[in-house]
């Protein structure tokens, strides 16, 4: 008779996790800090290939399969669909991570429609609809994490990313508006505000106006852009048995550049 695998350990152990955008960058990263951790990681993005090396990846560090479902957050149907695939295939979701984003630059009298709604879609509607179907389960059954990703721009302005600020300042309204209304139900609902984080994919990295990289660089407090991991301890956190009082609230992870007055 074959031994029992062994029970997996971690702060996540027993726990199913979906990460939206987790087939790149910061989401890559959350997947498989989770994984780590003992979790049951599903991952969605409009990716399909990207998915499959995330999944490969939290497959390897985590020793069980990794659900994958190729979706766009902002289309209604993708979302009803692939939430209730996810849940089918891993079952009731305890934590929900809401990174999936799109990017956007250049002079507002240049600005299309077409890429407001892209930044609007994916950035807010995205994060409500995933949300709104995750949130019906966790509300049913009392309980339920949610980290959604807001920015530096959900606080301050930088020149040419009306659209981007525009959509990262609703995010942190949706945080708070979420947690005050499903907070006596169980559920936690906070964000993260990432800061210059060096994600080495074609997503802009650069995100202050015609500053030059060593003046980014000289900007930060800490001297140093963050990567992506840099990100995962905030997420895990308040995923986490510890964060249990804390609802509304959004943590930026930026090596102090909101609390520089420089600049």
């Amino acid at each position: 008779m074959s031994a029992a695998a062994p029970a997996p350990r971690g702060r996540f152990a027993g726990r199913r996790v979906l990460v939206t955008g987790g087939g790149r960058g910061i989401g890559r990263a959350c997947a498989l800090a989770f994984a780590r951790e003992g979790a049951s990681v599903a991952i969605c993005s409009r990716t399909s290939d990207e998915l499959a090396s995330t999944a490969a990846q939290v497959e390897q560090v985590g020793g069980v399969p990794a659900v994958r479902v190729t979706l766009d957050v902002g289309v209604e149907e993708h979302v009803v669909r692939g939430v209730a695939d996810v849940e089918s295939r891993l079952g009731p979701l305890d934590v929900l991570v809401n990174c999936a984003g799109v990017f956007s630059m250049g002079p507002t009298e240049d600005v299309t429609q077409a890429a407001v709604r892209e930044a609007l879609d994916t950035n807010v509607l995205g994060t409500i609809l995933v949300s709104r179907e995750v949130g019906r389960g966790m509300l049913e059954r009392g309980a339920g994490r949610i980290v959604n990703f807001a920015s530096l721009l959900s606080f301050t302005a930088f020149p040419g990313r009306t659209a981007y600020a525009a959509s990262k300042g609703a995010v942190l309204q949706v945080t708070r508006s979420l947690a005050v209304e499903w907070a006596a139900r169980g559920l936690t609902v906070n964000a993260v505000a990432p800061g210059m984080i060096r994600i080495g994919t074609p997503h802009p990295a650069v995100v202050a106006g015609d500053l030059s990289e060593d003046a980014i660089v000289a900007r930060i407090p800490m001297r140093r852009r963050g990567v992506p991991e840099d990100v995962t301890g905030a997420v895990l956190f308040l995923a986490s048995d510890d964060a249990g009082y804390i609802t509304g609230q959004t943590i930026a992870v930026d090596g102090g550049w909101l609390s520089y007055g420089y600049l």
